[in-house]
C-alpha cells in the first residue's frame, strides 16, 4: 500500500450478491483519514450495495472488507463501536420524540452534535416529525458525526433537498474530515456536487469501478461521467 494517511476502510476484491443475483464485483476501495471520498454512477450502478457491504450489513460472496488496517467480517453495531457511522438515504429519526431526545439516542454527545449544526439549537424541543426534510437530514448527519466518529458512510444524504441546504450538509461532512480526520465515504447522485467536495472518486458502472482517480482531475470530465448516467455508457 501507498504511504499516508491511515486506511480507514476498504473494499478488497469485494463481491456482494442478493442470493443469486450479483450487484458488486472484485471492487478495490478504500477510505483514508482525514478525505472525503465520492462514489458515484448511475441508479443500480452499486453504490448503496458497497456502502451496505462495507458497514457490515451485507456479508461477502468474495473479497473482504477492511477496517482500521485489519480484515473485518464484523456487523454493523460492532463497527459503530470503533467509530463507524452509516447515514442511511432514508432520513432516521424518531419523528415522535423531539430534537434533544433524537441527539440523546446517538453515540456522541449532544453538545458534539449542536456544535455541528447549531441551526438545532432553537428546534431542541421540537418533535423530528414537524421539522423540515432539509432539518431532519441535519439532525441525522449530527448524531452520526458526534463524538469518536472515525468513518462516515453517506448514502444520498443531498436526496430531494434544497441546494443550501444541500451545500450545508456537505459543508458539515468536509469539516469532519479536515478537522478531525474522520473518513468518509460519500454516495452522490449528482457528480457536481460529490466533485466539489471530495478529495477523490470512484465510478461504479454494474457493480466495478470503471474510474477513479482525484476529484480535481474527475471535475474535467464532469460531462463524460454524467452522460454515462444517462445513456449507461462507461467513461474510460
Amino acid at each position: 500500500m501507498s504511504s499516508g494517511p491511515e486506511v480507514l476502510i476498504g473494499a478488497r476484491g469485494l463481491s456482494l450478491s442478493y442470493g443469486a443475483v450479483p450487484a458488486v464485483s472484485a471492487l478495490d476501495l478504500e477510505v483514508r483519514a482525514g478525505e472525503v471520498v465520492a462514489l458515484m454512477g448511475a441508479n443500480g450502478a452499486g453504490k448503496s450495495t458497497t456502502l451496505m457491504g462495507l458497514a457490515g450489513l451485507l456479508k461477502a460472496s468474495d473479497g473482504y472488507t477492511e477496517l482500521m488496517g485489519e480484515r473485518s467480517v464484523e456487523p454493523l453495531h460492532r463497527r459503530a463501536r470503533r467509530g463507524v457511522r452509516y447515514v442511511f438515504e432514508e432520513r432516521s429519526v424518531i419523528r415522535s420524540l423531539n430534537v434533544l431526545d433524537n441527539l440523546k439516542l446517538g453515540p456522541g454527545p449532544v453538545d458534539d452534535a449542536l456544535a455541528t449544526f447549531p441551526e438545532l439549537e432553537p428546534l431542541v424541543d421540537r418533535p423530528a416529525g414537524l421539522l423540515s426534510g432539509g432539518e431532519q437530514q441535519m439532525l441525522t448527519l449530527a448524531r452520526a458525526l458526534a463524538g469518536d466518529v472515525r468513518v462516515l458512510l453517506a448514502d444520498e444524504i443531498s436526496l430531494g433537498l434544497a441546494p443550501l441546504i444541500v451545500a450545508r450538509l456537505l459543508e458539515a461532512t468536509r469539516e469532519a474530515a479536515d478537522q478531525r480526520g474522520v473518513g468518509v465515504l460519500l454516495v452522490e447522485q449528482h457528480a457536481h456536487l460529490a466533485l466539489k467536495y471530495a478529495d477523490r472518486a470512484y465510478v461504479l458502472h454494474r457493480g466495478e469501478v470503471v474510474l477513479d482517480g482525484a476529484a480535481n482531475e474527475l471535475s474535467g470530465r464532469l460531462d463524460e461521467i454524467q452522460a454515462s448516467y444517462l445513456h449507461g455508457s462507461v467513461p474510460t
